[in-house]
């Protein structure tokens, strides 16, 4: 398993693809894909970043603090009122995507504007 996908597994808590897919609500055959491709879909940062206030771009590059605010028990940690699907214009660096990732799950305007 590629150590972004075994970073986001501890950040769920999980042990299991099948305990993860339930995590995120998608098929276990989703994770077996991502595994293979070795990528992690925005939607699961963003759940992540939601639900635990996991810091994305620890889970992707291993860099920085784990947390960039603790949930309260039974609460998101970042509440929204609707998921946004992510398509950021292709000359986004990677830590632009993650601000836009931690913009939209906050609710602010930060740099990279998307289509």
């Amino acid at each position: 398993m590629f150590p972004a996908l075994q970073r986001f597994f501890e950040a769920a808590g999980c042990r299991t693809q099948t305990d993860l897919a339930k995590f995120l609500d998608i098929s276990q055959s989703s994770i077996s894909d991502a595994k293979r491709r070795e990528v992690i879909p925005a939607e699961w940062l963003l759940k992540l970043l939601r639900n635990r206030g996991v810091n994305p771009d620890w889970i992707l590059t291993g860099e920085g603090v784990h947390y960039l605010r603790s949930a309260e028990p039974g609460e998101s940690a970042f509440p929204a009122e609707r998921v946004i699907e992510i398509r950021p214009p292709e000359q986004c660096s990677a830590q632009e995507l993650i601000n836009e990732l931690v913009r939209r799950a906050l609710g602010e305007r930060m740099g990279c504007e998307t289509s």
